[in-house]
């Protein structure tokens, strides 16, 4: 079999505790390595490289770059699959872009994390990468997955909740609506021109008793997601002046910025909070998440291959949930 690309990020999963203190640590960037030879033998070839080294809480479109890049310069005919470990804190922003700029990987290419440093007892770091590595030794798969005490559809995975530290899927399982065949299914590459992360997205999550006069559109910012209530609704009060969504949709046209909703749902009737929302003028993002509608847009307003709304519309990699 040929040799695993692992390609190491930081997070957890390369950090180490000092003085109470977790950071990452790059005295022992391959330690995972190790452990898995360790136990199991040198039945299997690594190829490691450390292409980042930080808190996956730190990361930004100038750390994604490196790994989009990164991974863009991979002869993949070369590798029996890829795995990059990351930080869980972003690991679902993370999975969805690698998910949707590499769908056409003809090996897994896998993102796994830790719950706490490898050093430390009750870790899964080893647990995951162990898995990670034997659904590529398996060679049943192709495409991007994340491996975390499961494993998941790269596009679909939510953050991990701050109680338990346990990560969900949208959709609420991991595989709903695909088949082991769709999973086999061959895709070509989304985009072919090269592809940097220039623009960037402001992403606003709704609450009650909102007041949108707290949020400006800073330059830089190419579009803006809006992440509404389960029913996709938002504050449309009569005369609610800054605390009505009009006035983030107002702002947004005021700036020649795209205002987009995710989680939209294709119902035969809709509340007449969303209709009044639809009337100002909002883009709606179907049934994705908001961590996938979120890197699907930044992907979308930093390409030129597709006007944005079709790109937008596209189910990329198994983002969209039927």
């Amino acid at each position: 079999m040929k040799k695993i690309l692992v390609l190491f990020t930081g997070g957890t999963i390369g950090s180490a505790v000092h003085g109470g203190i977790v950071s990452v640590d790059r005295e022992k960037k391959y330690l995972l390595v190790d452990q898995y030879k360790s136990i199991y033998g040198r039945g299997v070839e690594f190829e490691c490289r450390q292409i980042l080294n930080v808190l996956s809480e730190n990361i930004t479109s100038k750390e994604w770059q490196v790994i989009a890049d990164e991974l863009s310069g991979v002869d993949f005919n070369d590798y029996s699959g890829v795995i990059i470990t990351h930080g869980s804190d972003t690991l679902a922003y993370t999975s969805a872009l690698v998910g949707m700029l590499f769908r056409h990987s003809p090996v897994p290419i896998i993102l796994t994390a830790a719950n706490l440093p490898l050093t430390e007892k009750g870790t899964n770091g080893l647990y995951n990468f162990t898995c990670a590595v034997k659904m590529i030794t398996d060679g049943k798969y192709r495409g991007v997955f994340t491996v975390y005490e499961d494993v998941f559809l790269s596009t679909r995975l939510l953050p991990a909740d701050t109680c338990l530290d346990k990560f969900s899927v949208y959709g609420g399982e991991q595989f709903r609506g695909i088949s082991e065949k769709m999973l086999e299914k061959k895709f070509s590459p989304l985009l072919k021109k090269p592809f940097k992360l220039e623009k960037r997205v402001l992403k606003i999550e709704g609450y009650p008793d909102m007041d949108y006069s707290a949020y400006r559109i800073p330059e830089g910012v190419g579009a803006v997601l809006y992440e509404p209530y389960h029913s996709a609704t938002a504050s449309m009060r009569e005369n609610g002046g800054a605390m009505s969504f009009s006035y983030l949709a107002d702002m947004c046209a005021e700036k020649g910025v795209p205002l987009y909703v995710c989680g939209v749902k294709n119902t035969p009737n809709r509340y007449d909070t969303l209709d009044k929302m639809m009337k100002c003028g909002i883009r709606t993002v179907g049934k994705i998440s908001a961590p996938a509608a979120y890197i699907k847009l930044l992907i979308g307003i930093n390409q030129s291959e597709y006007p944005l709304d079709e790109f937008m519309g596209m189910n990329i990699y198994f983002e969209e949930v039927f």
